[in-house]
């Protein structure tokens, strides 16, 4: 079978867990460029194994480093997939037919996150993001510090994707904590440094609000105990990033 005309990149540090398998799922993409900024463990020895073209960048930001690695890339089709997410054979068909069609269309790719080893319930809310497009149609937003997803031009047709994506990175308590922890960091930073204000009624609500959203509304509750877990950390994150903004605003006033 002929490969798909299409690059893949990656951003990556130390991803060495499930590099492999991330790669062994894309050897159909006619290109995989993997940029990373530093991995201390076997992340490049198997990228390089696996015919992936390695590069190295220093850390520039999400937005900035996944903006230089898109500048990397040969082809005009451009796919990004994270060191932890591993494509299906049925993302990648769709990919196959989305690609030789040739239309001003993005995919938009939906994702199995696995929680404590195992996929939370077939029947709840999965995250979507738009990974697959054609140059020029869409960009990175650089004034983004964290969830830097694609911003595509007026006229682009987003397509839904067929098949799941497994995404190992929320895989345990801790590290869904650590990672909701940083990036909560980050975007009250971005709200800070745009001048935004941050609300008491907010802080005072914003817990149990998403709390209801994520258990109820995404149905985290058909999950059992996982579900209660997850829905509890996303309704944590969503409390601290307005948390964190008060302490920035305060620390200014005080200056």
């Amino acid at each position: 079978m002929t490969k798909i005309q299409a690059s893949v990149f990656l951003v990556t540090l130390n991803e060495g867990k499930h590099i492999a398998e991330v790669l062994d799922a894309l050897q159909n993409f006619a290109e995989i460029v993997l940029v990373d900024s530093g991995s201390t463990d076997d992340t490049v020895a198997i990228a390089q194994a696996k015919g992936a073209k390695v590069i190295h960048q220093d850390w520039l930001g999400f937005a900035q480093q996944k903006n230089f690695a898109m500048a990397q890339c040969s082809y005009d089709w451009l796919l990004n997939v994270d060191g932890d997410e591993v494509l299906s054979a049925a993302v990648v068909q769709h990919i196959r037919a989305t690609v030789a069609a040739n239309q001003n269309q993005a995919l938009k790719l939906y994702f199995e996150d696995l929680f404590w080893g195992a996929p939370m319930s077939a029947h709840s809310g999965k995250r979507s993001i738009v990974r697959l497009f054609r140059r020029g149609q869409a960009e990175y937003p650089l004034n983004r510090k964290v969830h830097e997803n694609l911003v595509l031009t007026a006229d682009v047709q987003v397509l839904k994707s067929v098949g799941l994506v497994k995404h190992y990175g929320y895989g345990t308590t801790e590290l869904l904590m650590q990672k909701k922890n940083k990036y909560s960091t980050l975007k009250a930073l971005e709200k800070f440094e745009k001048g935004k204000k941050p609300s008491l009624l907010k802080l005072v609500l914003i817990f149990p609000l998403t709390f209801i959203k994520s258990y109820f509304f995404q149905r985290m509750c058909l999950s059992g105990k996982r579900g209660l877990v997850h829905a509890h950390i996303e309704a944590m994150y969503a409390f601290l990033k307005e948390a964190k903004l008060f302490e920035y605003v305060s620390q200014k006033d005080r200056q």
